[in-house]
């Protein structure tokens, strides 16, 4: 390093003027490095390049890490709902209908199979064979305390040549507050890779996958809108709507 006469900035070898002032460097104070000075300059330099090339295996097994859990699809069982179950999840649908549109407090409960049947009594749409494109195949719902989770098994189409299984899983609590249904999001899982939930909150991968699953249960969610609470256990939802304040 070249010492600066006039700042006292150290400047790397090679330069004439002072990367700090700009003021000329006294080039004649060059003194070739002793042997001790390039045994620790060589040593410095391969500690650098072993660090580097630790890291960067790291990173890369990191990766293929990654690629292997998302690669990996836990199976999930199409649902099979029988005509008993469909009737019952129509039926506390228009509970809900008439629970959301009336103006008496009250409250709906629903199994998770009720659920499961609701949601899964249309057919899904098949590929086209063109461009690149997820099929959904399946659609689970879970009931854990507090909280709803969420898995979709679909195929990614790569047009008719190529597919692949996509497992994707997400999880969360559902909230109502002045009047709008959200979710909150506790967890996310592609394959087998666990996605962290600050990672749910600020990408809107997850949100939109499964969001457009759902919009066509638009009406569905202006339900939801006008309750003032769901409650959830393993065994049931709960949709509740409080009483308007008596005048």
């Amino acid at each position: 390093m070249l010492i600066c006469p006039k700042c006292g900035n150290d400047n790397e070898l090679g330069r004439i003027f002072c990367h700090q002032c700009g003021d000329r460097l006294d080039l004649s104070s060059i003194k070739p490095p002793s042997v001790a000075e390039r045994k620790r300059r060589l040593f410095k330099a391969e500690a650098i390049r072993s660090t580097r090339f630790l890291v960067n295996l790291v990173i890369l097994g990191v990766l293929i890490l990654a690629v292997a859990l998302i690669c990996l699809t836990p199976p999930v069982v199409p649902i099979q709902s029988s005509n008993t179950d469909l009737v019952a999840s129509d039926t506390k649908r228009m509970e809900l209908d008439r629970l959301g549109k009336g103006k008496k407090g009250g409250q709906v409960m629903v199994t998770e199979v009720q659920l499961n049947a609701f949601f899964n009594q249309r057919p899904f749409r098949k590929a086209t064979g063109a461009g690149i494109e997820l099929t959904p195949v399946a659609l689970r719902i879970h009931l854990n305390e507090s909280r709803v989770h969420l898995e979709f098994l679909g195929t990614t189409h790569f047009g008719s040549y190529f597919e692949k299984k996509l497992y994707l899983a997400y999880e969360g609590q559902p909230t109502v507050g002045d009047g709008k249904f959200g979710f909150k999001p506790t967890g996310g899982w592609i394959g087998k890779l666990p996605i962290h939930p600050l990672l749910l909150r600020i990408t809107s991968f997850f949100e939109s996958r499964f969001g457009r699953m759902f919009n066509e249960f638009s009406s569905e969610k202006e339900l939801l809108d006008t309750l003032t609470a769901i409650n959830i256990t393993k065994e049931l939802v709960t949709f509740v709507k409080a009483a308007p304040p008596a005048h």
